[in-house]
């Protein structure tokens, strides 16, 4: 008695076509996740001590793990989305761009979480006043250097994407936004969506 083996390749590229949506979507519910834990707990306080208090007692760890969730999914879009375009120097730089934003954007959201962990957990002192202080320097170097990437990302994207007339008009709106100091903040938070967005279009377009 004989058994045959059938290969599907299409169903495998199907499988696998689906992947960036999957990350797209996972990148977008780890990002509200975190944004729904963080719940902006140092709203008021007006002192270091004050502010160390609050993230002593604040859920800024889970924040963190949940950024961090965030930025390894949105690298598996990016991937997915250099894979899909034509080869082009705007291609071979747009995951770097994309990537150092990510890195950026963690690093400003996970340095409260991080006073928390090494005060309590590894050094034994509780969040100080000089941690909580670190942080928040830290946070707010990365988040609008991760804007000044993002809009160079984009408009990376936007070049490379010129045969994708939706890709690319979404792209430079929000780069637009980001490079706009009073709404490039809040354009930071919205590009969860965008990445959510592009794993859909490139599943799509598979």
């Amino acid at each position: 008695m004989t058994t045959t083996t059938v290969h599907d390749p299409a169903g495998t590229r199907r499988g696998g076509a689906a992947l960036p949506a999957l990350a797209g979507i996972g990148a977008l519910a780890a990002f509200a996740g975190a944004a729904v834990t963080f719940a902006d707990p140092l709203r008021g306080a007006r002192t270091p001590a004050e502010v160390a208090e609050r993230l002593a007692d604040s859920s800024a760890p889970l924040t963190g793990l949940l950024l961090a969730v965030y930025a390894v999914l949105a690298i598996a879009v990016l991937g997915g989305l250099a894979a899909r375009l034509p080869d082009s120097g705007a291609v071979r730089v747009l995951p770097v761009l994309g990537a150092i934003h990510l890195l950026l954007l963690t690093v400003a959201y996970t340095a409260p979480g991080a006073a928390v962990t090494v005060g309590t957990q590894v050094l034994d002192t509780g969040v100080t006043p000089a941690a909580a202080e670190t942080a928040l320097v830290i946070a707010n170097i990365g988040h609008p250097l991760a804007s000044i990437f993002g809009c160079a990302f984009l408009v990376a994207v936007a070049i490379a994407a010129r045969g994708a007339k939706v890709l690319v008009g979404v792209s430079i709106v929000f780069a637009v936004g980001l490079a706009l100091p009073p709404v490039g903040w809040a354009v930071t938070y919205l590009m969860a969506f965008w990445f959510a967005g592009v794993g859909i279009w490139l599943w799509r377009r598979a």
